[in-house]
């Protein structure tokens, strides 16, 4: 059984999309899902007395509220006493302390993580857990992303695209370079006399297959790994005027945690994988990505002060070396089926069902 909660966006952003309903093509059994978002009997739950529990990013976020809380809980009382319990929570660094005890007060057997090994100590303590970790990703590949053809790096008509969300000051630095990031693109552009299909601060935005569209007529985007420079135990962040974080000046509640540069919470993004799988050459601030993507093997880095910007977005434009990069890319992390859905979900079965 999968929990999840949705009442919002539709049509889903594709990577929700897949990784809620991935289960139902990659789980060797029967999978129901249940969206605790809406009104919902628990006896439905106990009744179908589920081997596994799978509890998504959107259920456990149902904790910022009262009313969703209280679903969830009721969900996760009804859950039979046999029964495996997974949790993916990916919003780790906002009402971090509500969410160490839910994930102990629900019983849950693996967290499924995107933060780095080395903070896993540090944000959740081992004195305080009885569950055990393992490192996930935001996203993974699903079989029509592997299925999929895209044409020469060549033939693409836009040189360089980018989205970005509205990126309010309580994500600190990483929430500056996310916007920063597609500014700069688009100003290389002008310059150059290159065509773009660039939005900042939530315009135009894209959903579904749009994006996936969008990556195949492109040859490069830019981008910068997901997190924030500011970690909220206490969930102020999410009580507080949120209205008025994005001006100049804000100031995070005395509660926050304002990490010092290079302390962020980081990790590969969804989009990363897609432009992966669609082949397009990635030009992105230098950092880890969850150990998945190699700088100068899977993308091209540059600096954390974009100074190399530029250079960076020219050797898009190189099509013998950027087709070699975009193809090598793609055999080793799509083609390989290593970071697949299905790999996962495999994976994680045996490990909680042996």
């Amino acid at each position: 059984m999968v929990l999840y909660n949705w009442r919002g966006q539709w049509p889903m952003r594709r990577w929700e999309h897949q990784r809620i309903f991935a289960w139902k093509t990659c789980f060797p059994g029967p999978v129901t899902f249940l969206n605790i978002g809406f009104p919902f009997n628990p006896t439905w739950v106990s009744q179908l007395d589920p081997d596994l529990v799978m509890v998504d990013a959107t259920a456990l976020a149902a904790r910022y509220t009262p009313i969703g809380l209280g679903g969830l809980r009721r969900a996760m009382d009804a859950v039979p006493a046999r029964a495996r319990r997974v949790a993916a929570p990916l919003d780790e660094f906002l009402g971090l302390q509500a969410l160490r005890a839910l994930l102990v007060e629900t019983r849950i057997d693996l967290l499924l993580t995107a933060l780095e090994p080395v903070l896993w100590d540090e944000v959740y303590p081992v004195d305080q857990r009885s569950y055990v970790l393992r490192r996930f990703l935001t996203a993974y590949v699903d079989d029509r992303l592997m299925r999929r053809s895209s044409s020469d790096l060549a033939g693409r008509p836009i040189s360089v695209s980018y989205r970005a969300w509205e990126t309010p000051a309580w994500l600190g630095e990483m929430g500056r370079l996310k916007r920063e990031v597609g500014l700069r693109a688009e100003a290389w552009a002008q310059a150059g006399g290159h065509r773009a299909d660039v939005a900042v601060d939530g315009q135009r935005r894209l959903a579904g297959e749009a994006w996936i569209r969008l990556l195949g007529a492109s040859r490069a985007v830019v981008g910068v790994e997901g997190g924030s420079s500011i970690v909220d135990p206490k969930g102020d962040l999410l009580t507080s005027d949120l209205a008025s974080a994005g001006s100049e000046g804000w100031t995070p509640p005395s509660s926050a945690i304002v990490l010092p540069r290079g302390g962020e919470i980081r990790a590969m993004s969804p989009r990363h994988l897609e432009a992966v799988a669609t082949r397009t050459f990635q030009v992105l601030v230098e950092g880890d990505y969850s150990g998945v993507l190699e700088a100068g093997v899977h993308y091209q880095p540059v600096r954390r002060d974009l100074s190399d910007i530029d250079a960076a977005l020219d050797r898009s434009q190189d099509p013998q070396r950027a087709q070699a990069m975009v193809d090598r890319a793609h055999a080793e992390i799509v083609a390989s089926g290593r970071y697949s859905w299905r790999t996962v979900v495999g994976d994680i079965t045996r490990q909680v069902l042996a």
